[in-house]
């Protein structure tokens, strides 16, 4: 198979640009000035933009609010047209776009299933060999013959996705659609999306980061209207996470953060350790790997087992956590965790100090190292990744972070063979009994 015949989408140096005018007169006032007098000012939605989408491939698109993201799948799809570069696709698309696009809010939902599948290339004979299907997935009973404009937001998108998954797409496009259902309806929409994949390309952008490590293959994060990263969704979720720690707690830009700390923080590197310790088990944390408010930030960890490096973990064993950190300036209410992740980022378990009786530190400025520990407990075999933090608050849940250190190191977990894991981990059954009902003669 050629390259270009196993590409679903290639989009090579894309551009989108908007002019922003203060008020609507301008608009007028620059098309008719006799000396081409500029009233706009120009944003950039989209810059320099290039991916490639293989055929049968999952990508998800996430970033920041205004990123970009619609915007792409919006010149993907073909609904808007781009400033510069080209877009090629491959195959037929079906795409689920904002709540609201697609349907005729006067037509029947059964209207709406007939015309969608036309716009696509289907005859009516077509789609009458798929309608009991879509109705099948939509589930919505006998609204399927009221208009769409009477349907609650979840009747709206089950029709809508039920419709653009009948068609048998070449490339699946989904914008946040899946977030207005209810669960039962996401698992079924992410079941389906999954036996999708063997074929279709999909493109999903969502908010949803679950979603998108159990879904996707790739991952790309949008900021300001370029590809900042385009790789495996674990790493990719973590840059999200740090770049929406920094939006959130008002952490300055990298260049003046690292003009800062270079100006504060003590020139040579700073190790607790004694005679029983190994510096080889200390881990530096890069400004890459850090995210939050940064008035308390972590510089090294070590993470060790018996004092050496985890690098296998099973049930039972004590994990002994270390931190070296430095304070800019006192601080008080400090709280410390940790979160376990699994391959594809989703988070299994994690504490964090106040749940020793609300335990909270004072911290003054300059370095200091923290210690703690927790033991492993009985999870499926397989590769894990801790994440490191530091918070400022009374509440486990609701409290600022200081400083997140992401997936700053990874382990493998296993299980003694006669051991089988029903899941994620194993709940012992409590009690069992047998009572005989109706015995037979």
């Amino acid at each position: 198979m050629s390259a270009q015949h196993n590409t679903a989408i290639q989009v090579s140096n894309l551009s989108k640009q908007y002019y922003m005018y203060k008020r609507p007169i301008h608009r007028v006032l620059e098309t008719f000035h006799p000396f081409g007098r500029k009233y706009h000012t120009a944003f950039d939605a989209l810059s320099n933009v290039d991916f490639q989408v293989r055929r049968g491939e999952s990508i998800g698109i996430i970033g920041r609010n205004g990123s970009g993201k619609s915007t792409l799948l919006q010149i993907v799809c073909g609904n808007l047209q781009a400033t510069g570069g080209t877009v090629q696709v491959n195959g037929r698309i079906s795409a689920l776009l904002e709540l609201g696009a697609g349907f005729n809010p006067e037509f029947t939902g059964r209207e709406n299933v007939y015309l969608s599948t036309a716009i696509l290339g289907f005859n009516r004979q077509e789609t009458d060999a798929r309608f009991e299907q879509i109705t099948s997935f939509a589930d919505i009973g006998d609204f399927i013959d009221m208009p769409v404009k009477t349907y609650s937001s979840g009747m709206y998108i089950r029709l809508a996705f039920a419709t653009s998954i009948s068609v048998d797409p070449d490339i699946l496009i989904v914008d946040e659609a899946l977030s207005v259902g209810d669960i039962f309806f996401q698992q079924k929409c992410i079941e389906r999306m999954k036996e999708m994949m063997a074929s279709c390309s999909i493109l999903l952008v969502s908010h949803d980061m679950h979603a998108v490590s159990n879904l996707c293959d790739r991952v790309f994060v949008l900021d300001y209207g370029e590809v900042l990263f385009d790789g495996r969704p674990i790493d990719g979720i973590a840059l999200y996470t740090k770049l929406m720690h920094d939006e959130r707690f008002g952490a300055e830009s990298v260049e003046s953060k690292n003009d800062k700390l270079s100006a504060s923080e003590p020139e040579e590197k700073l190790l607790f350790a004694d005679e029983k310790d190994d510096s080889s088990t200390w881990l530096p944390v890069s400004d890459d790997n850090r995210g939050g408010a940064g008035k308390v930030i972590i510089q090294q960890v070590s993470v060790t087992k018996n004092l050496q490096p985890l690098k296998i973990v099973q049930e039972g064993d004590e994990i002994l956590v270390r931190m070296i950190i430095y304070a800019h300036e006192p601080v008080s209410e400090v709280i410390f965790g940790y979160t376990i992740r699994d391959r594809v980022g989703v988070a299994l378990f994690g504490e964090n100090s106040l749940c020793l009786e609300g335990k909270t530190i004072e911290l003054g400025q300059g370095n200091a190292m923290i210690e703690y520990s927790f033991i492993w407990p009985e999870v499926y075999p397989e590769e894990y990744t801790m994440t490191l933090g530091i918070g400022k608050g009374t509440h486990p849940l609701v409290h600022t972070i200081q400083c997140w250190a992401h997936n700053i190191i990874s382990f493998s977990a296993v299980t003694p063979d006669d051991r089988s894991i029903h899941g994620i981990f194993n709940n012992p059954i409590k009690n069992l009994s047998v009572t005989v009902l109706n015995p037979e003669k």
